[in-house]
């Protein structure tokens, strides 16, 4: 399954862009894209356990799922994010989240 994003281009970006791919660089403009995202994307300086802590932060992700993406076990994971003053959230902290919670619970047992 394909996934499309679209995106909007200043026309002076643009019409570079357009150039490369008209000299032959780039076979069509979603190639010429797709690099670039790709090299930025290698170029961050960010580590897995940079962005794993801070998408656990902004709750984006589980910690189970924090750990996958640091590359580390579950308790390297919960060390991490001690070390960074980040407290482990092991549970609903309103009524609404453990609804939730249980609602998952209950799919997941069906």
């Amino acid at each position: 399954m394909k996934n499309t994003t679209y995106i909007h281009l200043p026309n002076i970006v643009k019409e570079k862009a357009e150039m490369l791919v008209d000299a032959g660089l780039y076979g069509n403009m979603s190639e010429l894209i797709r690099e670039a995202v790709r090299n930025y994307v290698e170029q961050q300086k960010i580590s897995t356990v940079d962005l794993a802590v801070e998408l656990y932060k902004k709750e984006k992700v589980s910690l189970g799922k924090a750990a996958a993406i640091a590359g580390v076990s579950y308790d390297e994971m919960l060390d991490v994010l001690y070390l960074r003053g980040v407290q482990p959230k092991f549970e609903p902290t309103t009524k609404n989240e453990g609804e939730k919670e249980l609602e998952k619970a209950k799919r997941l047992l069906k």
